[in-house]
């Protein structure tokens, strides 16, 4: 369909609504051409304003002619009318830049919007990042290694940083909890399941056979086991069960375990002294700590090791104070990795952890903290495995591209969206009600049965703070009402007494995508109708 020429020199033309001219036109390279339509809102373009404002010779100045996303039907027709390839470019126009000059425009579709292509753009290449990060031959130089004694993982501060998941209390769990758990940990996407001891409570015989049975898992799944105690014998035993990785040695315990630990299993260390209380306050008797105990290990032969300076509470006894300990030691160990414990921040604050979290991988990522530490344990920090794991991810992205974690083909928002729908619309009441006479309304097409009574199609406004819905009667080819309020209800009830359904599924669908639109305008997520509100473990 389309000549094969290099992108900067296809000639592009834009088309758009007047709402949105001035970010598409400040977005596009100097090769695209950007055509302003008769219409307020670039959605509701279709195909006869475009013939209405595009004549054939001047379509045939271009290589290619870019609709907005958001555009109904196929393009196809179109091509035979104008001569060119009239296609579908993205929903936002903060994303046209990147579709006219990195995608591939032969898989531009009349049909479909470029959304997908841009994503999966996006998502490939970050995933051959990560590929790569975890997959290339060692960097000795880098004093980089491998973690695990059955599986395996490339350690080194440039790498990405491998998720750990607790099993909390870990011998209080029956075998089959434990496994059950360690499953769900792998599924989300843990590097390593860590069996959390249980403090002042040894149970070394337990946790010997918690190591055995998880080590069965791994025929299956891609993972390493670490141990979380400071017991002398409780280490002693998961060693015997072939654990990969240990936590912790610190100063009370190391001249006991130094010689005991083969040479192949991980270590991290603490700039404490347990048994005797000792827990340093500040970052540079916390780096001292763990410089000295650092040099101990090595001088024993302990090359696989992970210094822990300890991340502590907010405001008490300090989140700050705590992060200044890891940017020290990073200043003078520039090759050793680090780990955290994301939980000891997550569990301690009242708020939704998944903001947190991102932060933590975006941190990990900067300090060379090869170990992130969740504990995926109380309720408002369900999921955080996931949510670390795609932290991860998007900020080691940004690092390979030497660019800020946005715009790299992974989310993680929950709550808010990344942009808004191009919306504006006058307010005047809390419930309006409008004839609509104008030309610039569009069919809004349904893939089941429609109702005799007609369709709607929603939308919000954030500034606005309402909610809009027009009606469209079953033969008409332009909408006939529209409805403004702040609440779904109002709206609902407005439309059942105006007789404008008729059908029992029609009238649950839009009571369900009401509700979405107020949940929406309420978290300032942007209202797509037809598409789910919140989206687990989505990259895109």
């Amino acid at each position: 369909m389309l000549n094969s020429k290099r992108k900067k020199n296809t000639k592009i033309l834009v088309l758009t609504g007047r709402s949105a001219e001035k970010i598409v036109k400040s977005s596009v390279p100097s090769n695209v051409t950007v055509k302003v339509l008769p219409i307020d809102v670039a959605a509701f373009i279709n195909k006869d304003l475009i013939l209405k404002n595009l004549t054939k010779e001047e379509a045939q100045k271009y290589d290619l002619i870019l609709a907005p996303g958001f555009v109904q039907g196929d393009l196809v027709p179109l091509y035979a009318l104008l001569g060119v390839p009239v296609v579908k470019g993205p929903r936002y126009a903060s994303d046209i830049k990147l579709a006219v000059t990195e995608l591939d425009f032969e898989e531009f579709s009349s049909k479909y919007s470029a959304d997908k292509l841009i994503k999966k753009k996006k998502y490939s290449q970050t995933r051959q990042f990560l590929d790569d990060g975890f997959n290339k031959p060692l960097i000795e130089k880098s004093k980089e290694f491998i973690l695990g004694i059955r599986n395996a993982f490339p350690i080194g501060v440039n790498r990405p940083p491998l998720v750990m998941s607790e099993i909390i209390d870990a011998p209080k769990l029956t075998m089959k909890e434990v496994i059950t758990r360690a499953q769900f940990f792998i599924n989300s996407g843990a590097n390593v399941i860590d069996i959390g001891a249980i403090a002042k409570n040894p149970q070394p015989k337990k946790i010997k056979e918690i190591v055995s049975a998880l080590q069965k898992l791994k025929k299956n799944n891609n993972f390493i086991l670490s141990i979380d105690t400071l017991n002398e014998e409780e280490i002693i035993a998961a060693v015997e069960a072939k654990i990969d990785l240990i936590l912790s040695i610190d100063h009370g315990n190391v001249d006991q375990l130094i010689d005991k630990i083969p040479k192949e299993i991980g270590i991290v260390f603490l700039p404490t002294n347990v048994k005797e209380g000792v827990m340093h306050k500040t970052p540079e008797e916390r780096v001292k700590s763990l410089i000295k105990l650092r040099d101990k290990l090595r001088a024993a032969g302990h090359t696989k090791l992970f210094a822990d300076p300890i991340i502590e509470m907010p405001i008490y006894p300090g989140f700050a104070s705590s992060l200044e300990s890891y940017i020290q030691y990073r200043k003078i160990d520039s090759t050793t990795p680090m780990m955290t414990c994301v939980g000891n921040v997550t569990e301690f604050i009242e708020a939704d952890p998944v903001g947190i979290n991102t932060l933590f991988g975006c941190l990990a990522v900067e300090l060379g903290i090869q170990l992130l530490l969740m504990t995926d344990y109380s309720v408002k920090c369900r999921g955080g495995t996931k949510e670390i794991v795609k932290a991860r991810d998007l900020a080691f992205a940004a690092k390979k591209r030497n660019t800020p974690p946005i715009g790299h083909g992974i989310n993680i928002l929950l709550a808010k969206s990344r942009t808004d729908f191009e919306l504006e619309i006058p307010i005047k009441k809390d419930l309006e009600i409008v004839d609509l006479t104008s030309d610039d309304g569009a069919l809004y097409s349904m893939d089941y049965e429609m109702d005799p009574k007609g369709s709607f199609t929603i939308w919000i406004n954030y500034q606005n703070q309402k909610i809009y819905v027009s009606h469209l009667g079953i033969s008409s080819k332009k909408p006939d009402l529209l409805l403004i309020s702040s609440e779904a209800r109002m709206l609902f009830e407005e439309i059942t007494k105006r007789g404008l359904l008729s059908k029992i599924d029609h009238a649950f669908y839009l009571g369900r995508e009401l509700e979405r639109a107020e949940v929406c305008l309420y978290l300032g997520k942007t209202y797509i109708q037809n598409e789910q509100t919140f989206k687990d473990s989505e990259y895109f």
